[in-house]
Order: structure tokens, then C-alpha cells, then sequence
């Protein structure tokens, strides 16, 4: 109203446009005879017409000829009694909603179109002379936007009568489930031989455009929308098929009905008229299966849809890799198969490694077996990655072939790049099975680094110290450069522990009294046989002290903890000797005076 008013008072200040009054802009009434006055009017008061003169001509014209719908009487629509009577309903409802749709859609667009024009006349000026012809057009599109709502109103309630005879049908009808089904097959069967001709066609249309044959392209396109026009109509029998199939299960009060509900939305997914089709479902269910069960399929439905969804989600491509859809599916597949080979090549190598003997003692064939099940776990376990890694490569698309292409293409680079990184590779094979080092055994690098082997793999060796600190040694180190093995045959080792005695000691005084309490000592990890035994021999005189060292043979775990060991025949040594009177050497220092050229001055005793 407001507009209107706006309208009438920008009508009565015109200048060159005063015959054309407000009562145009009232497109709600039906009164011809306003706007023929108008058009007499106007035609009378130009003798010269312009061509917005002539545009209000033509709207008056239109506004005179197009007249509001008187209310239509109802079509009076019988009861369905056969299969086909209830098809041709079913059809007339679809028909039904496309024309609701269509004049909704023209509603739209004109309420749009009108918006517009009302800005224009609200910012145009009082003397602008195209302000009669926006007027005017304003008022045709009111008068049209009156008309389409009378229409649709009319549809609508065409469209309820027709519903509460559609509800009726599996009350009315006789249906034959049997036959129902048969056309069912046979309409699926007809779509998709449809659906295939259709891409026959289609890829004949794409060849025709390249060879740019006009004629034969207009032909194909003719062809093509024949086809889809047919596809859209056996569609439609199978819908309605199915629809009839719904209605006997609702009959009989089957739950099979909520099946065949999803396969009608499945078909009309992508339709305008789905909203309305599934509402007319829901309906009929709570009519002949009750609330409780049409909530029950209806929250069953729901799930499925959600589900359905979340599938869609997982399985719509992301990117392509060599023509292969990647999906969010694929991705979690290969996280899936990595984790796996992963966790799997954990429980591998625990397995494999469970009967070890952790004690550090072991004898050669413990240390062996043991050794061999480090080397088993270990390769088991990078084969069981590597078979994981190119499994997931294969599941996203990857061609190995091609892989290996590019991998031989860039060997040179990997090459000369990693080459540290192949050699210590190269280097764990060797020592794996080579076995010139394994688990268990005690090594030694050089005076400030030794340990036990706890684990060898195919980039680097770890060595636990005796402080329980672990060391990770490239392999390569082990190929290159000098290796102490203390463990690599057997667990026995001499040691060689150095002692001094004073200036005229007995030396085999010394030797027998070390021997014999080292004997005596109780020592359970002192070794002897026939070709090893401990000795005693006197290495040296030097320059302050008569220099010893004892050889003793260690067997067991002691060998293991070598200053340990030393320490403890030190002790012994020195409690030896002390108990024997033997003594140990000072540092001495011999000074001899040549010759003094002053006389020294002596020193009178009273006098201090």
C-alpha cells in the first residue's frame, strides 16, 4: 500500500504524462474499462507518439487484455478400480506438481521483476518521463503475479483431491503383487538399456563434433533428446510400478512397504516434486501401518540416509592419480594398511624375540640363537613394512611399474644423496649375516667406548655401556674401522692387571705369595685349564720400582665389567703384599752434586 500511495502522488505531479492516473497501479481489481479510458486518452492527447508513448500503449494494451481467472469448478475425479485407472492418477498428480512448480517458479521471478521496478520508481524523479512507463509495468507485473497466485491456489486444491483418491487406491484397487514385480523387472531392464544407448549416443555425438559434420550433429541431438524423453517416461511407469507395489504392501500390512518407499525417493532423488512425493508416502503410512511403525521406518530410513551420506562422502574422489579416483576411503585404507604393517611387524619381531635369554652370561649357542632370532625379527619386520608401504601405493593408484621407472631414473642421485645412508644399509646385511658381530656380545670401539650389542639393524648397531647408556653406531663403523669383539667366540678373556714391588724384593718370593692367594682367593669366575692358567711375570726394572703383571683367565659375566674385575685383583694385590711385608715403591729421584765453587758457611749450633 505504501508503494501505491508513493505511486499516486508521483502520478498527479507529472507534467508530460497527467492523463495517466493511480488507478493503474490498482492491478488487483478487474476493471477493464479503466484502462481502455486511459488508452483512449492517451492516443488522444499525442499526435506524435515516442517510444515511451508507445511502451504505454503496449501496456495498456496488455494490462486490457489479460484478465484474473474466475474460481474453475472442480474436476470430478472417480475412484481407480484397475492397475491402469490408478497409474493414470498417480500420473495426473506428477503432471499436477510440475505445473504448481513451473507457476511457482514464474511467481518468482516476476515478485523479483517487481522489486526492481520498485526501486526505480521510488529513486526516479517527479518530471522523469519514463516514470509513467515503469508504472504501468508495475502494475502488469502486479496483475500477472495475481493471476499466477489465483492458479496456483486452484492447482492446489486440485492437487488435495486428487491425494485423498490416491490414498484411497489400496482400499480400491486390486493389485497383483506377482505381476506388479514382473513389470518392475521388465521397466529396471528397459532404463538400463536406455541409460547405455544414451552413452552410445553421447560419445557418437562427441566423435561427430570433431569431424564438425553439422547435419549429422543436428541428427545425433535430435536423437538424444527423443531418448531422454523416453528414458523420462518408462522412469516414470517404474515409479509409478513401484508405487502401486507400496500401496499392496500397505494393503497387507507389510513392513516391505518401507522398502519400496526408498526405492520411489531413490528414483525422484534428484526431482522438485521429491519433498511433496515423500510427504504423500508418509502419509499413507501412518493411514495403513499406524504412527508407531511409520516412526520406526521412518528412523530406520533416516539412519540409512546418514549412512548413505557418510558413504558418499567417503567414497567422492578428492584428486586422480594416474586416472584413479582418490577418495577420503582410499586415504584411511592406506593409514589403515601402514598402521597394520606396522602394529603386525611389532608383534612379529615380540614373537620372535620372546624366548630370548636376557641373561648376560649366555653361552655361545644361546648367544647364537639368540642373535639369529635379532636377525630374523629385524628383516621379518622390514619386510613386513616394506610389503605394507607398496600395498598402501597400490591401494591409491600408484603404478609400481612406474615407480620403479622413476626409482631407476634417479638411482644416480639417490645414489651419490643417501649415500651414507645405503652403506650403513648395506653394511647391517653384511653384519647380519656375516655375524662377525651379533646381539650379546661384548665389543669394544676404542678405550672410551664398549658395551654389549643389543640390537642390530639395518642403518645402525645399538651398544648398552656398562653405565646403561645406549649407543647408536652407524654400521658402516663396523666395516671400516677396527672392531674389538670380547664375546665373539666364547665368554673368556685374559686380563693383564700391572703392579709394582720395591727395590730389593724377592721377585718369585712375590710370585709364589700372589699365586697362592689368588688360590686361595675363592674367586668362582677364575678360569684355568691346561694351556690357560694364571701367571705372574716381571715385565720390567724401572727406574723407581721392579715392575709385575698378572695374567688371570675370567670366565662369565665379569668379563663384562672389566674394571670391576681389575679392581678387585688390585685389592687383593694389595692386601697380599701388605700382609707380607712386601712394599710398594715411592717415586725416587737420585741427585748427584758435581762440584761447589763457594765454600758454605757453617752453621754454629749455640747460636740458633
Amino acid at each position: 500500500m505504501q508503494l501505491i500511495f508513493i505511486i499516486l502522488i508521483l502520478l498527479f505531479t507529472q507534467l508530460n504524462a497527467a492523463d495517466v492516473t493511480a488507478t493503474e497501479v490498482n492491478s488487483t481489481l478487474e476493471n477493464k474499462n479503466v484502462y481502455e479510458k486511459l488508452l483512449k486518452k492517451l492516443n488522444k492527447a499525442t499526435t506524435r507518439k515516442n517510444e515511451q508513448t508507445l511502451l504505454q500503449v503496449a501496456l495498456l494494451e496488455k494490462l486490457i487484455s489479460s484478465s484474473i481467472p474466475l474460481k474453475q469448478v472442480q474436476l470430478h475425479l472417480s475412484v481407480p478400480e484397475t492397475t491402469k485407472d490408478a497409474q493414470q492418477i498417480f500420473f495426473k498428480w506428477f503432471n499436477l506438481l510440475d505445473k504448481i512448480t513451473m507457476l511457482q517458479k514464474k511467481q518468482k521471478s516476476l515478485e523479483g521483476k517487481r522489486a526492481i521496478l520498485h526501486n526505480e520508481i521510488t529513486n526516479a524523479l517527479k518530471i522523469d518521463s519514463i516514470l509513467s512507463t515503469y508504472q504501468l509495468q508495475y502494475a502488469l507485473y502486479q496483475k500477472n503475479i495475481s493471476i499466477l497466485k489465483k492458479k496456483l491456489v486452484w492447482l492446489k486444491e486440485h492437487k488435495k483431491s486428487i491425494e485423498k483418491i490416491i490414498i484411497k487406491i489400496p482400499k480400491t484397487v486390486l493389485l497383483k503383487q506377482e505381476t506388479l514385480k514382473k513389470q518392475e523387472q521388465r521397466y529396471i531392464q528397459e532404463l538400463s538399456f536406455k541409460k547405455k544407448w544414451l552413452k552410445v549416443l553421447q560419445i557418437k555425438k562427441e566423435r561427430i563434433e570433431l569431424l564438425k559434420n553439422p547435419r549429422e550433429l543436428a541428427l545425433v541431438k535430435k536423437e538424444i533428446i527423443e531418448e531422454e524423453r523416453k528414458y523420462q517416461k518408462v522412469s516414470q511407469y517404474l515409479i509409478a510400478t513401484d508405487f502401486l507395489i507400496f500401496c499392496n504392501n500397505l494393503k497387507q500390512k507389510k513392513t516391505t512397504a518401507f522398502i519400496y518407499k526408498r526405492k520411489i525417493m531413490h528414483l525422484e532423488k534428484d526431482s522438485i516434486e521429491s519433498e511433496a512425493l515423500d510427504n504423500l508416502l508418509n502419509t499413507m503410512e501412518q493411514k495403513y501401518l499406524g504412527i508407531i511403525s511409520t516412526i520406526g521406518g521412518a528412523t530406520e530410513q533416516t539412519v540409512k540416509n546418514s549412512a548413505e551420506s557418510i558413504w558418499n562422502l567417503l567414497t567422492n574422489p578428492l584428486f586422480h592419480i594416474n586416472d584413479t579416483p582418490v577418495s577420503i576411503l582410499k586415504l584411511l585404507w592406506v593409514v589403515f594398511i601402514l598402521l597394520f604393517g606396522f602394529i603386525f611387524g611389532a608383534i612379529f619381531k615380540i614373537k620372535v624375540l620372546k624366548e630370548e635369554n636376557s641373561d648376560d652370561c649366555a653361552d655361545a649357542t644361546e648367544k647364537s640363537a639368540r642373535s639369529a632370532r635379532m636377525i630374523i625379527s629385524n628383516i621379518g619386520y622390514y619386510i613386513i613394512i616394506v610389503i605394507a608401504f607398496f600395498s598402501s601405493l597400490k591401494v591409491v593408484g600408484i603404478n609400481l611399474s612406474s615407480l620403479a621407472v622413476v626409482a631407476g631414473a634417479l638411482s644416480v642421485g639417490i645414489g651419490f644423496g643417501l649415500k651414507n645412508i645405503v652403506s650403513n644399509f648395506v653394511s647391517g646385511l653384511i653384519l647380519m649375516f656375516e655375524r662377525s658381530v651379533k646381539v650379546g656380545d661384548y665389543i669394544q670401539i676404542n678405550n672410551d667406548m664398549k658395551g654389549r650389542v643389543i640390537d642390530i639393524r639395518m642403518r645402525s648397531t645399538i651398544i648398552r655401556t656398562n653405565s646403561n647408556i645406549d649407543i647408536i653406531i652407524p654400521n658402516q663403523n663396523f666395516i671400516e674401522n677396527n672392531v674389538i669383539n670380547w664375546t665373539m667366540t666364547d665368554n673368556i678373556k685374559r686380563f693383564e692387571i700391572p703392579f709394582d714391588v720395591k727395590y730389593g724384593t724377592n721377585p718369585q718370593h712375590v710370585i709364589d705369595v700372589l699365586l697362592k692367594a689368588i688360590k686361595e682367593s675363592g674367586f668362582k669366575n677364575i678360569y684355568s685349564s691346561r694351556t690357560n692358567s694364571t701367571k705372574i711375570i716381571m715385565t720390567e726394572i724401572g727406574s723407581s720400582s721392579v715392575n709385575f703383571n698378572l695374567f688371570v683367565w675370567i670366565k662369565g659375566k665379569e668379563i663384562l665389567q672389566p674394571k670391576r674385575t681389575q679392581s678387585k685383583f688390585l685389592i687383593l694385590i694389595y692386601n697380599t703384599l701388605n700382609e707380607n711385608n712386601i712394599e710398594m715403591p715411592f717415586p725416587q729421584v737420585d741427585l748427584h752434586i758435581r762440584s761447589i765453587e763457594a765454600t758454605l758457611p757453617l752453621i754454629n749450633k749455640d747460636k740458633i
